[in-house]
């Protein structure tokens, strides 16, 4: 199974991601609701994920922040990012994202994305 940290302050799609991913070989090793747990569960890991599913729009620190200090933390973290603001699409790569996804995603797409960028 591929291993992910999850980042999202919406509960509600926590909630649908964490009963929809493992049906797509996807294992939640850690949940974070905002930039500061995101960095802090990381931390913690033992066993690293594959691959870091970020959203934009978080309280305290935001996804842009979250994953420039994770790139600081791990160069080679994969970071999918998630944001229904398009306009922050280049910031995020140029902190380090791998991807970057416009929201609303369809489950399967985003399934493929995260197995195609665990794969490399």
């Amino acid at each position: 199974m591929i291993k992910i940290l999850l980042v999202d302050d919406d509960r509600y799609l926590q909630e649908v991601y964490m009963t929809l991913f493992p049906l797509g070989g996807i294992d939640v090793i850690s949940q974070a609701y905002d930039g500061i747990q995101a960095v802090e569960n990381y931390n913690r890991l033992d066993e690293k994920p594959d691959v870091v599913l970020m959203d934009q729009r978080m309280p305290r620190l935001d996804g842009l922040g979250a994953t420039k200090k994770l790139m600081e933390i791990d160069p080679d973290i994969k970071v999918i990012f998630l944001s229904a603001d398009d306009t922050s699409k280049q910031t995020a790569l140029d902190v380090g994202a791998s991807i970057f996804l416009s929201k609303p995603v369809q489950i399967e797409f985003l399934f493929n994305t995260i197995k195609e960028l665990a794969s490399k």
